[in-house]
């Protein structure tokens, strides 16, 4: 008898560190691993299947564009900090740059492209007209509007497909036109054109939707459509900081402001929603389970909750960087505190190796952007015994405002930006502020000088 309660109490055992150790690797994959991996468990078990969330209304496209800065990539030492699957500005400029020798422009032509690149915004997006364009730039480069709108049309024909465009819209449009022609291409255009903003997160609505307003179209092609323009890159400046193609990010969570201040909402369109088939488990314990169904009903269950139990980290997570960097959503970048895993993991009442699998490849879009859950986690400057400090990025973000502020005439040197910072209670040295600088990827000053 007593070997028996010994072996009953091992297999739970080892029941319980498997599914401890697959919440674990559940909770550290990104979206898209995640995403493949329930697909292998849905093909693996039948009781498992799928679920559609619920539908809390279109999908708003200020959530797909939103703007990210540059100076969210940080290099050198704090390389581990950086969201390689969002493109660095001056690597993404710098490739579009090599292409302006490649098409056949004429000398004048190849620098009107080279003014416009330098006009786009993080995400590959040129918001500003060739109007505003020509009043930004200096009155003896005798510039007008037709040879910047030349340059825009010469632009939009570089990779990566999209670029140059005004918005969201247009960017996929671009990406459209170079792909072969076909009624699911057609099909595709006519919904980007003309129903872009009433897109829902439900794809058989979609379909059902757009069967009425556009006819000449069977549901399949219309179906196809739908996963064609599914495949588009909405942010064409994403994916060179790692020279790979771009892959959709999605955001795991919504930070908004809220009547009571700042709230996390969740985004169910990122989770994957399976559940058991409890009519297929009913009835094989109709039948009389046997032992391997019976694994396969806890296996199943185990699953359930590892990604349950994702969700519920990820968004605790997100609420205490809400709660400790509220003055980032405030006022940007520059209100960025010092905040360490491990004070979250204590925080948490969780171990610091599960507060970094979380914050690893999640992401959190706000009014200011779409950023990483790890960018939130920065160490302190200058930091005396009793004091909080200064988080580096928001150092980073007053050194580069100081910048862009100084006469261009006279810039500022390493040594005079050093007195400006401690004037600013920021005291580092001339060499750290070389080494900031270096990462925001300006220039020294005989360089900037103008």
């Amino acid at each position: 008898m007593g070997g028996q309660s010994f072996h009953l109490k091992l297999k739970q055992t080892q029941q319980l560190n498997q599914g401890l150790q697959q919440s674990l690797r559940v909770l550290q994959m990104s979206g898209l691993e995640l995403e493949r991996e329930v697909d292998d468990w849905l093909q693996d078990n039948p009781l498992l299947e799928r679920r559609e969330p619920a539908d809390d209304g279109r999908l708003e496209p200020p959530h797909l564009s939103a703007a990210v800065s540059s100076r969210n990539q940080i290099g050198g030492d704090e390389a581990e900090d950086v969201w390689a699957t969002v493109a660095d500005e001056e690597d993404f400029n710098r490739y579009l740059h090599k292409q302006v020798c490649e098409p056949p422009l004429s000398e004048e032509e190849a620098a009107h492209v080279h003014i416009v690149i330098d006009f786009l915004d993080d995400q590959g997006y040129l918001t500003d007209t060739p109007e505003e364009i020509v009043e930004h730039t200096p009155l003896e480069w005798m510039l007008d509007e037709d040879d910047i709108q030349t340059a825009i049309d010469h632009l939009q024909n570089f990779d990566p497909p999209g670029v140059g465009a005004a918005d969201l819209r247009e960017s996929l449009m671009l990406q459209l036109q170079r792909l072969p022609a076909s009624p699911s291409r057609q099909c595709a255009g006519q919904i980007v054109s003309r129903f872009l903003d009433e897109l829902n997160r439900s794809s058989s609505r979609n379909v059902e939707k757009f069967k009425k307003a556009l006819p000449d179209y069977t549901s399949d092609i219309i179906e196809s459509a739908l996963d064609l323009i599914g495949s588009l890159n909405p942010y064409p400046a994403y994916g060179f900081a790692a020279a790979e193609p771009t892959a959709f990010i999605q955001p795991d969570v919504f930070v908004r402001e809220g009547e009571n201040g700042w709230e996390v909402v969740g985004n169910e369109a990122a989770w994957p929603h399976i559940a058991l088939n409890e009519e297929l488990a009913d009835a094989l314990k109709e039948e009389g389970i046997d032992e391997v169904w019976r694994e396969k009903i806890q296996e199943a269950k185990q699953k359930i909750d590892s990604l349950e139990l994702r969700k519920s980290t990820v968004v605790r997570l997100a609420e205490y960087i809400v709660a400790h960097q509220e003055d980032f959503f405030v006022f940007g970048e520059i209100g960025l505190t010092p905040m360490l895993l491990k004070d979250a993991a204590a925080d948490l009442g969780l171990a610091e190796s599960t507060v970094s699998r979380a914050a690893g490849n999640k992401y959190l879009a706000c009014p200011r952007g779409l950023f990483a859950l790890r960018y939130f986690f920065t160490q302190a400057v200058n930091a005396e015994d009793g004091q909080e400090g200064t988080s580096q990025r928001a150092v980073k973000a007053v050194l580069a405002q100081l910048i862009e502020k100084e006469d261009k005439t006279r810039p500022h040197s390493d040594e005079a930006l050093s007195k400006l910072l401690k004037l600013q209670g920021i005291d580092i040295a001339r060499r750290t502020v070389a080494k900031y600088r270096e990462s925001l990827g300006i220039a020294p000053a005989h360089q900037r000088k103008i």
